[in-house]
């Protein structure tokens, strides 16, 4: 398989390009990339990452590359229009979150990928590690289903350079980090809140003030459920989840993005006992490459579409609650 990434962010130097090349089933790796790209340049190496073919423009890599699988990895207002490129090009497609602007966008996108018949999927990645796996194990909807769930995912000012400082560029904490909130609600509960309040709690009063800085999300189910979130760039880092069931509570820290060489532990407490479970380690964007690719062999790309399209319904009415839209 011929992988193609359209974007060389920080998070594809940091962890998708080790993780691609561990991946057997990926035999070559190209980059196109605006800043880094060297038309022509073979077996160039950033950061100990071997790329086997380098492009300094997005469309020249699809027109040329003969790609099997595409990465979507630009800066947020970009995914659209290179994921339905793409698309028409017949490549299947993975997309940096948030994949899309709105709600409209995603249908449109899944919509496309089913008549060409490929595989369209989002990277949520940290539902692939073994942490969430354990999670899941030990909320049952049947004997031990979450009622009340806490999510925090926050993290220091980002350089002032940053995209996520640009609204042009799709940047905000809702667009970056709402996706964390959707996803945990579809980990923890399986279906949609019946309710959602959202609130801005701070802006880039510096750069643009249009961009908001962090927020605070209720989520509310008819049968007593609920998940609070704090998501935001402007505090001390905070990534860790709490779990309230009817029987136990858990609490589970770097959840968001676990690091692929530490081993976690589950933290459970059923009455006046406390006990840990551990989780093995994981490379989360080891094990989603491998789902998708999965997936691609099968021709069966319908949970993917589905966690994608929930997402950005769910993304799409925390922000409408918190008046970003």
């Amino acid at each position: 398989m011929h992988l193609l990434f359209l974007g060389y962010s920080s998070i594809v130097r940091r962890r998708v390009l080790p993780a691609a090349r561990s991946i057997s089933a990926i035999r070559r790796i190209s980059v196109a990339s605006r800043s880094q790209g060297q038309d022509g340049a073979e077996g160039r190496g950033d950061d100990g990452d071997a790329v086997n073919h380098w492009y300094a423009d997005y469309a020249d890599a699809l027109d040329t590359a003969a790609a099997d699988l595409v990465y979507v990895s630009g800066t947020n207002a970009v995914h659209a229009e290179w994921v339905m490129r793409a698309l028409h090009d017949g490549c299947h497609v993975i997309v940096d979150k948030p994949a899309f602007p709105d709600l409209a966008s995603a249908e449109a996108a899944v919509r496309l990928a089913r008549e060409k018949n490929r595989g369209l999927a989002e990277a949520t990645v940290f539902l692939f590690h073994p942490q969430a796996a354990a999670l899941r194990a030990l909320v049952d909807p049947a004997e031990s289903a979450a009622t009340r769930v806490t999510a925090t995912f926050s993290f220091p000012p980002l350089p002032p350079d940053d995209f996520r400082y640009r609204a042009d560029c799709g940047g905000g904490s809702l667009y970056d980090l709402g996706p964390y909130a959707a996803a945990t609600n579809r980990l923890l509960f399986g279906r949609a809140p019946d309710g959602v309040d959202g609130m801005v709690l701070s802006r880039d009063a510096l750069r643009d003030p249009g961009v908001d800085t962090s927020f605070s999300v209720l989520m509310t189910h008819d049968d007593g459920g609920s998940l609070a979130g704090h998501f935001g760039f402007v505090t001390a880092y905070q990534n860790r989840l709490s779990v309230v069931t009817r029987s136990r509570t858990i609490d589970a820290d770097r959840l968001f993005t676990t690091p692929p060489d530490l081993a976690c532990t589950l933290r459970v407490r059923e009455g006046y006992d406390e006990r840990t479970v551990p989780v093995a380690r994981g490379d989360a964007f080891a094990l989603f490459l491998e789902a998708f690719i999965d997936a691609i062999g099968r021709r069966d790309f319908e949970a993917f579409e589905r966690a994608l399209l929930e997402d950005a319904a769910l993304l799409a009415r925390l922000r409408q609650a918190a008046g970003a839209d």
